[in-house]
């Protein structure tokens, strides 16, 4: 029993192993050249092919499937093979090649009717460019081919070759494609904190900012000097130069306060807190015309829009000056906002102080005097207060009230022997601005908002210099003041 049973295992793997064999042999033979099928098929239908040799000997097609028509193997072979197949009297079937189909035509653009060099027209059996005046000419084999002209910048026209004029070179005229790009933010530009927007300008958020080589505080006006197209001159804030435009053509903003004064020593740093100070935006290429200033540029400071809920300070000493900042909330829905900055040179002055003076008394009479005046107690001062209070009114309304007071004294007595007699006077130098600001702003729903911006601010520069040999004492004084009211409806 267990021999039989081993035997019909054998015969069992022997029968079903063959059956790939078979089925691939079967395969093979399903494929004949196509000449030897002519013969078959003259013989089984009683017809007679007649074709040149050159066309069909290097082609093979499948069997047909037995008990087809004549006429229906002929229809199989016709879309196996390309070949035309024409039945002649007294069964004689002609086999030929089809004739080549020559297109031509001009490729033009759809909007400006100009010639387009260079497009490419590509089908199943070839491949054409075009020329200078935008023709082309190829050759398919059957009009059922598929055609495709591309060019770079616009959009691919894919028809079949019966749908060109094959009497005429007709136009073929392409749509410019264009790609709408997403915007492109670069963060930490320079150092971290500065980034430049998909508009060009450039924002710098202080809290985020790394401080520059060279400089003792995140300092903002000296700062935006390191931005290509920004520069100084005498490398000073007080002369800021912005793609080739002068310092009054920029315009500096303070919460949105037209300043007309922005350094201290002169130039050297920057009246503008930087503990205060929260973000900075800096346009090169022009301001926008709601501004009504800035034709070369414009340097907009803003605080923290954000209402703190707890009590921060910060007390500092560098220097050059000694500084405050408190940040103190007032209820739940506003916050007051104070720093200040005073200089320590009435109490102590520093190697930085000294270097500081020498810089800013260069080639002027304070450094140097009539051979026989001298100068003397020198002293230069200066202090800055920044305010800001904001307030959440409601979920719709915000307040906000910015106040800034600046100051820049110089002093020096001139000394000379007059009459067999010294004589004594001080000149001086006083810079000041004071500036306040109200802001107000109502969301009515997501798409309107009403603003409402109004400011004061004051710039005062008063100059004494005396004349001890002449007995003489000038006085220069020049003021300006600004007021401004403006509300805007915005539409988002």
């Amino acid at each position: 029993m267990g021999i039989k049973t081993a035997r019909f295992l054998y015969i069992f793997i022997f029968l079903f192993s063959s059956v790939p064999l078979i089925a691939e042999a079967q395969q093979e033979q399903d494929t004949v050249p196509l000449v030897q099928l002519f013969r078959q098929l003259q013989k089984d239908y009683n017809i007679e092919f007649n074709y040149a040799l050159d066309n069909v000997e290097d082609i093979s097609v499948l069997l047909p499937e037995p008990g087809l028509s004549i006429d229906d193997i002929l229809n199989n072979l016709r879309q196996e093979t390309g070949l035309i197949f024409t039945v002649l009297s007294d069964n004689v079937i002609l086999v030929k090649k089809p004739d080549e189909v020559v297109i031509c035509g001009y490729v033009n653009d759809k909007d400006d009717l100009s010639p387009l060099a260079g497009a490419t027209i590509q089908s199943e059996s070839g491949s054409a460019v075009t020329d200078d005046n935008g023709f082309f000419r190829i050759s398919v084999n059957s009009t059922n081919e598929e055609i495709t002209v591309r060019h770079l910048g616009y959009k691919s026209i894919k028809r079949l070759a019966l749908n060109f004029n094959l009497q005429d070179c007709s136009d073929v005229f392409m749509v410019p494609f264009f790609e709408e790009l997403q915007e492109v933010v670069i963060s930490n530009y320079i150092v971290p904190g500065v980034d430049k927007l998909n508009n060009g300008d450039f924002a710098l958020n202080i809290p985020k900012y790394n401080i520059l080589p060279g400089l003792i505080d995140a300092d903002v006006l000296q700062s935006v000097q390191a931005f290509p197209g920004i520069m100084s001159v005498n490398e000073t804030v007080s002369n800021i130069n912005i793609r080739g435009g002068t310092h009054d053509q920029n315009l500096i903003l303070w919460d949105g306060i037209k300043m007309y004064q922005s350094g201290h020593f002169f130039g050297l740093i920057s009246m503008y807190n930087p503990q205060i100070t929260n973000k900075v935006r800096i346009t090169k290429n022009g301001t926008d015309a709601s501004m009504t200033d800035g034709v070369s540029g414009s340097i907009a400071m803003m605080t923290n829009p954000e209402v703190n809920r707890e009590f921060k300070a910060e007390i500092g000493l560098n220097l050059i000056d000694f500084n405050v900042y408190f940040d103190v909330p007032v209820g739940r829905s506003s916050s007051f906002q104070i720093a200040a900055r005073k200089a320590i040179s009435d109490l102590i002055e520093t190697p930085t102080y000294d270097r500081f003076f020498d810089r800013i008394e260069q080639d002027t009479e304070v450094a140097a005097n009539e051979g026989s005046v001298v100068n003397s107690d020198k002293s230069f001062d200066f202090y800055d207060t920044s305010l800001r209070w904001l307030s959440r009114i409601s979920d719709k309304d915000e307040l906000r009230l910015n106040f800034i007071l600046v100051a820049n004294e110089l002093k020096f007595d001139e000394s000379a022997q007059v009459d067999q007699l010294t004589q004594s006077r001080t000149s001086s130098l006083d810079q000041n601005s004071i500036a306040g600001g109200l802001f107000y702003r109502r969301t009515w729903n997501e798409a309107w908002r009403t603003e409402l911006e109004v400011f004061e601010t004051d710039y005062k520069l008063k100059a004494i210099n005396v004349n001890v040999l002449d007995s003489q004492r000038f006085l220069q004084e020049n003021k300006v003041s600004e007021t401004s009211a403006k509300i805007s409806v915005i539409h988002n």
